[in-house]
């Protein structure tokens, strides 16, 4: 089919124009439908029919649901490999307002509302049909004499990041798991059919969940989203299947076009959103599952276009693509379906995950980080399995780093452009952020919050499949051959999402030759062989190293012989090597494994030797209660008692430490709260015991002693409450 380039960036109106008053239009791309102004900002959208709660691993589920009913929220769903809950609200209800009511339930770790994800792409600013290297030397097929759409196709992004010296090394390994976490996949594409994963533990549509992971014939992924066409009020737990696919469905224009029966994934043609442009999420996780992994030096299945292709190159053509849909066809999704499929791919063997999406935390204030702590809990699960998280740095225009690729442990990566400068849409690290220092220098709530790596993110050729909306456009404008869930090759565009795919390809290649390098390894070897290149503002060919625009530079794909020794490398500053903290077992992007509040490195450190760790003489860096007496080694140090010693605890409440909850612990309880007196650490370790958890305080002081702490101590001391 001799495919037009030349496009028209229009609204859900355009179809009521008739086809003659049009100029051989063709639709307007998925990727090409919405930007931010320059300098703005997007707010954090949330779920507005339902809100999450953190239960206590040891709470009593159906009783807490039960409590739950009594307040008018009922279980919508639980979130996949976790002790997160989705409890639907009443319709009038405000999600926030909620979530604050349910934190004060028992059993209750943590009470948030869902934050809607978006995927980072941007439109181009210009309604033609962009070039790939210099718009003013390339034809438009279907109006130039002669050209044809082999004249523009070119994926200058490979070349720029010398691929090919990186295949002549490996071209990656089929033990290599890339997950794509987006909108779903076309299985059948032409170029992405022998590069899907296989769950060994599935048979493939027996209709039973043969391994036993609560999904039924995930043989090729999964699908968190399930029937949600974009609709922000509608979300169906239930109908979240193993199918992530985006098969072609019924749809007859003659008969009616704006009727299509089949999967939800590819649209309705209808702009459920309220953003004017309908069906705009179906074709993103194709396009970055293509340039992540698609088959190479392969011919078509079914030649998709006139002349004689073969398709495209991934990076990792070696590798296999695990597919987990968690974007609905409008580009949206909830941040409990983001984290199902993240506990997912993680459970199931991924070894790299690719995050096409994210949102600016700079919207929220500081109590309202806590919003994304189901997607934050999800990637520290993922990191803690050795997954290597790559994730897109946003395309806000603006000096904020997008969450998630803002955490210590992803990979965060930017967009350049063909003639080696940051795409001016990247979002960039704050000025005053010094990458590996462990410290939040711009005071911003996130700590080393910088951009590892640009990468080629305009005008790039990818993997395409078509949406109900596109079909239709197609059909108003005289082509009658694109159809729902067609599969294609077109420009996606531009937008770090299609960035971050070319990084997860290259570390799929570096871990084919590489098995079992750290994400500290990895880190070294694409940041020490980037190339420092310009900023658009002509800033960046100057600043060897790091800067706040680019990171460490533009990804060059390098197979180094050896892997990097980082026994000088210490990622979450917490004074342990990378090297000692693998040879102990703890976690080199945190720099408090078990969460006790004791530095991996003051544990290893307890006995006045930090070179190595002495089980007995040190407290346990991975057990945040070394002696199991109830409460975590970080209350106890700083109460002054011994976290080795079982026999050396503490009365909780005891603010004076005479072995007894009594009126002076009350006198100093009441001072405290009002303000008189000012608690010393010890007294606080003892005293701050709100909020009970499972009826028990929460083991740390949270520097907040308050009336809730004031009324627990008096209930103790008169005897009508016991913890």
């Amino acid at each position: 089919m001799n495919r037009k380039l030349l496009y028209l960036l229009l609204v859900f109106t355009a179809l009521l124009v008739p086809a003659t008053q049009s100029m051989a239009a063709r639709p307007a791309h998925a990727g090409q439908a919405r930007t931010a102004p320059s300098g703005s900002a997007a707010a954090v959208r949330i779920a507005p029919r339902h809100i999450l709660v953190k239960l206590d691993a040891a709470a009593d589920v159906p009783a807490f649901m039960s409590h739950a009913k009594k307040h008018g929220l009922h279980k919508h769903g639980r979130v996949y490999g976790s002790n997160w809950y989705t409890l639907s609200i009443p319709a009038q209800a405000n999600p926030r307002a909620a979530a604050a009511r349910a934190r004060h339930f028992p059993d209750v770790i943590l009470a948030t509302v869902d934050p809607v994800v978006r995927l980072d792409q941007i439109p181009p600013r210009d309604p033609l049909y962009r070039d790939d290297d210099d718009p003013s030397t390339k034809c438009i097929p279907g109006l130039d004499e002669g050209c044809v759409e082999l004249d523009v196709v070119d994926q200058w992004g490979l070349f720029k990041a010398e691929a090919e010296g990186a295949w002549n090394e490996t071209t990656g390994s089929t033990s290599v798991v890339i997950a794509v976490l987006d909108s779903g996949v076309d299985l059948d594409h032409d170029d992405l059919i022998g590069q899907i994963w296989v769950n060994p533990g599935e048979i493939d549509a027996d209709g039973i969940d043969n391994d036993s992971n609560g999904l039924v014939d995930d043989y090729h992924g999964a699908d968190f989203v399930g029937d949600n066409v974009g609709d922000p009020l509608t979300d169906n737990p239930s109908s979240e299947d193993g199918d992530p696919d985006i098969p072609m469905g019924i749809w007859d224009p003659e008969v009616d076009i704006s009727v299509f029966i089949g999967d939800p994934s590819v649209g309705d043609g209808v702009d459920n959103d309220g953003d004017g442009l309908p069906d705009l999420g179906v074709f993103h996780g194709t396009a970055v599952a293509a340039l992540a992994a698609a088959m190479t030096d392969n011919l078509a299945v079914e030649l998709p276009i006139d002349y004689e292709y073969e398709g495209m190159a991934g990076v990792c053509w070696g590798c296999k693509i695990m597919p987990v849909r968690m974007v609905n066809a409008e580009g949206q999704g909830f941040g409990s379906d983001a984290a199902s499929a993240i506990y997912y791919a993680t459970d199931m063997g991924a070894d790299v995950m690719n995050l096409s999406w994210g949102f600016d935390l700079d919207t929220l204030d500081a109590t309202g980080v806590t919003e994304v702590a189901i997607i934050t809990d999800a990637i520290d699960y993922a990191t803690s399995q050795g997954v290597i998280v790559v994730a897109s740095s946003g395309n806000s225009y603006t000096e904020a780093v997008h969450f998630p690729a803002a955490m210590i442990s992803t990979l965060a990566v930017g967009a350049s452009n063909w003639l080696d400068q940051r795409s001016a849409f990247s979002s960039y690290a704050p000025v005053t952020e010094i990458p590996d220092n462990g410290v939040d220098d711009d005071g911003n709530g996130r700590i080393d919050d910088v951009v590892d790596v640009v990468a080629p993110g305009e005008a790039i050729w990818s993997g395409y499949v078509y949406s109900v909306f596109e079909a239709q456009y197609s059909y108003l404008f005289g082509d009658f051959e694109t159809r729902p869930g067609l599969d294609a090759y077109e420009n996606v565009t531009q937008g770090t999402s299609f960035a971050a795919p070319l990084v997860s390809g290259y570390v799929g290649l570096l871990l084919s030759r590489h098995p079992g390098a750290t994400l500290g390894q990895l880190r070294e070897i694409i940041r020490s062989n980037a190339v420092d290149i310009l900023d658009p503002e002509g800033v960046g060919d100057n600043l060897v190293g790091y800067d706040q625009y680019t990171g460490f530079g533009r990804l060059r794909m390098v197979i180094p012989e050896n892997l990097p020794d980082l026994n000088g490398l210490d990622s979450d500053s917490d004074g342990l090597s990378d090297t000692l903290e693998a040879t102990v077992g703890t976690n080199p992007l945190s720099s408090d494994s078990d969460g006790d509040s004791l530095t991996d490195y003051q544990e290893v450190a307890w006995d006045g030797d930090n070179s190595v760790y002495s089980a007995g003489l040190d407290t346990d860096p991975l057990n945040a209660d070394t002696d199991s007496d109830g409460i975590i080694d970080g209350a106890e140090s700083l109460a002054g008692t011994d976290p080795l010693d079982a026999d050396s605890t503490f009365v909780w409440g005891d603010i004076n430490n005479d072995g007894a909850v009594n009126a002076a612990d009350v006198l100093l309880a009441t001072r405290a709260a009002l303000g008189t007196l000012t608690l010393d650490s010890p007294q606080l370790a003892r005293g701050n015991v709100a909020p009970l958890v499972s009826g028990q305080p929460s083991s740390m002081p949270d520097d907040d002693f308050n009336v809730a702490d004031l009324l627990l101590i008096t209930g103790k001391a008169t005897g009508v409450m016991s913890f």
